[in-house]
């Protein structure tokens, strides 16, 4: 195998100090995640992350239409649970439905929408069915995280959120113009962006069923000018069958030789006590060999410093000795 150029894409909390991370050879770029809720003003959290990042790009990770925990709550009745998921966007999805939030961690069945945006999900401890409940020491569902609905009937209302809009806006006021949208299904998503940032420079995303079928209807017109990232997290809960993940991110490095390999990887890092599990190391090659030089950990292993520092050095290592 040609020995290629093997690279990272670092994401970095909003506020942290990574300068020092970011100075890695193996480090072209950093991703500033926008799901936390912070007091600071998208245009002071991106001058931060610039000063951090150096020379280094920065690329800023729109939301749009990936739907997420807004507010959470549960009723207690005497026999289960009703769980209340309000959601980050207005949808709409025959009833029932399956949903699965966490990168499906917790999954149960939708039995019923208020509101357009409130899923109500039953659960029940004594049967163990639908959402459980955390155990302790475990936080369970929260405000920012992921929730998927893969039923097809499933229709979300609008793509650019005011809060993608506003670090859009900010962006350009600093010349930063490089952006990361999630879940691009068609044109539109595209160019809803671009009315706002002419100059934007895009990685698309693709976290769904629709997301492939972009790549073949609309994704040629854009090749010379957006990239392609095999955002595993959301992708792997969409397709039909779990296998079909590989079959996947193959369409999506063929169609696009800059792709970025994302999330789920590397995840026992997150635990800094332990030492990567061979199957994550095989991952990372496995990756490689399908022609993926570009990689991107996920938020859990970026979070503390000491575990993204061991990222960088055994992406730093893989590049090095088995490249």
């Amino acid at each position: 195998m040609t020995k290629r150029r093997i690279r990272m894409v670092l994401t970095v909390p909003p506020l942290a100090k990574f300068k020092s991370l970011a100075d890695s050879y193996i480090v072209e770029s950093v991703r500033l995640n926008t799901t936390q809720r912070l007091k600071e003003t998208p245009l002071e959290i991106l001058t931060h992350v610039r000063s951090e990042a150096d020379l280094k790009p920065v690329w800023i990770d729109l939301k749009a239409r990936q739907l997420r925990v807004d507010d959470y709550n549960v009723k207690f009745l005497r026999d289960k649970e009703l769980h209340y998921i309000t959601l980050s966007h207005k949808i709409s999805v025959t009833k029932p439905a399956e949903v699965y939030t966490d990168n499906a961690h917790y999954r149960g069945q939708i039995i019923d929408l208020l509101n357009d945006n409130v899923l109500v999900v039953e659960g029940s401890v004594e049967r163990k069915i639908g959402i459980p409940l955390p155990l302790q020491g475990q936080i369970g569902i929260r405000p920012g995280m992921s929730v998927n609905i893969t039923d097809p009937s499933l229709v979300i209302q609008g793509y650019l959120t005011n809060k993608d809009k506003e670090y859009i806006e900010a962006g350009k006021s600093l010349g930063m113009n490089n952006f990361m949208l999630s879940f691009v299904e068609k044109e539109s998503d595209i160019t809803d962006l671009l009315s706002i940032d002419p100059k934007a420079r895009i990685i698309a995303k693709i976290e769904s069923k629709k997301g492939l079928e972009f790549i073949d209807t609309v994704y040629p017109k854009y090749k010379n000018r957006i990239d392609l990232m095999a955002a595993r997290g959301d992708l792997y809960t969409e397709v039909d069958q779990p296998d079909h993940v590989i079959a996947a991110c193959k369409k999506i490095i063929k169609s696009n030789p800059r792709a970025v390999m994302a999330s789920r990887m590397l995840e026992s890092l997150s635990n800094i006590d332990e030492i990567p599990r061979c199957a994550e190391l095989f991952d990372v090659y496995c990756g490689i060999l399908m022609g993926y030089n570009r990689f991107m950990i996920g938020d859990d292993v970026a979070r503390g410093k000491e575990s993204a520092k061991a990222a960088i050095g055994l992406f730093k290592a893989i590049s090095e000795n088995y490249n």
